[in-house]
């Protein structure tokens, strides 16, 4: 692609964007209509138009012109079919045009010309393979068609050269979009799942970053007891200072998984309370998908005696606290008061009554009392 292109670089700037947003899948095909003199564009995945991963953009086509192809004409394309069977834009990478799919004088013999493709104005065609799907893990079929109404005259050679030299900008942006589907739907997928393990459950980066912590979790964090985190980062854990908690995860992370038996001062001796695990996340295991930067899963089997704890996060989870709301209502549990939390989280006692507000508008609660004895219940 020359630098002095500025029809196909406004093209790649557009499919750039919509990468991470669908919406300028319709800025691009525009872009691309006005570069190549084209009546109408099209991007879509022909092997699967209305699957969980299709995509079907178009501009210039009626308004019908999408649910007839899908319906009734996508497994009758003649062009598509001359592609095929004549080993012509089948490749990624690869344009063709449509006289070389299918010659003209046969195109204008069928019922797809005549009850289709003459009537929703489209006879000239340059289409490229974006990607052949050759990786489907990585993007399905993806072509791109661009079109001219009968009349006009037919794309080139040249035109074809030249579309074909934008391919790897245009090929970039598509893994890209369908990277970001993947991985949001996996996010949605592996967020539920944490999300209902009644356990604490945290997701960790390689340096100890805390990516994601579940209810069970957030609860947690908000006593303080158990589990403390500095700047976002794991520090401590039960009496595992942050060396001991350092080296535990670089252990888990060369692939064993690591347990520790977590002490609770009580009364006047030590005991036994809790269990925590650092699981190690594999390079295939999906939780990577929602968290691509995740190395390692925090699990905490709390002692049966930490009622609190387990109902903060059940309270948490049904009502849709949020973490600051947790911790709030943690330490109202613990009997401390609105002036005392300020002190002890740092924050204004503004601050602490806006969250009170929200947790009496969340659980339909009235009274302090009330929120106390929901958690002791």
């Amino acid at each position: 692609m020359g630098s002095s292109d500025s029809g196909l670089m406004k093209a790649v700037v557009a499919a750039s964007r919509a990468a991470s947003d669908s919406s300028y899948w319709g800025s691009f095909l525009s872009a691309l209509c006005d570069r190549f003199d084209a009546t109408a564009a099209c991007i879509h995945t022909p092997r699967d138009p209305v699957g969980k991963w299709s995509l079907f953009s178009d501009v210039g086509l009626p308004r019908h012109t999408v649910p007839d192809y899908i319906e009734h004409w996508s497994a009758r394309d003649p062009w598509m079919a001359g592609a095929a069977s004549r080993e012509i834009c089948v490749r990624t990478g690869e344009c063709g045009i449509g006289r070389e799919l299918c010659d003209w004088d046969e195109l204008e013999r069928m019922d797809y010309f005549h009850e289709y493709a003459a009537p929703t104005g489209v006879k000239g065609l340059l289409a490229m393979i974006v990607d052949d799907g050759s990786a489907s893990s990585v993007a399905p079929m993806t072509v791109i068609g661009l079109y001219r109404r009968p009349g006009l005259e037919e794309f080139s050679y040249q035109d074809k050269r030249v579309f074909e030299s934008v391919h790897a900008p245009l090929q970039l942006a598509l893994h890209t979009h369908w990277s970001l589907r993947r991985n949001l739907e996996t996010e949605r997928i592996s967020t539920a799942l944490v999300d209902v393990n009644p356990q604490p459950l945290f997701v960790l980066s390689q340096t100890g970053e805390l990516l994601y912590a579940n209810p069970a979790g957030q609860a947690l964090l908000a006593r303080g007891e158990w589990i403390d985190a500095r700047t976002g980062k794991l520090a401590r854990l039960g009496q595992l200072e942050a060396p001991e908690v350092s080296a535990s995860m670089a252990r888990a992370q060369l692939g064993q998984i690591q347990t520790h038996s977590l002490l609770r001062m009580r009364t006047d001796s030590l005991r036994i309370s809790a269990t925590a695990r650092f699981v190690p996340l594999g390079i295939d295991n999906p939780a990577r998908w929602a968290w691509p930067r995740a190395a390692t899963l925090l699990t905490i089997d709390l002692g049966h005696d930490d009622h609190q704890s387990r109902r903060i996060a059940q309270i948490a989870m049904q009502f849709k606290l949020t973490a600051a709301e947790a911790r709030l209502l943690n330490a109202l549990a613990d009997g401390e008061t609105p002036g005392g939390i300020a002190e002890h989280q740092a924050i204004s006692v503004h601050t602490v009554r806006t969250h009170l507000s929200n947790i009496f508008g969340k659980t339909g609660l009235r009274r302090q009392a009330d929120l106390i004895r929901l958690v002791t219940q």
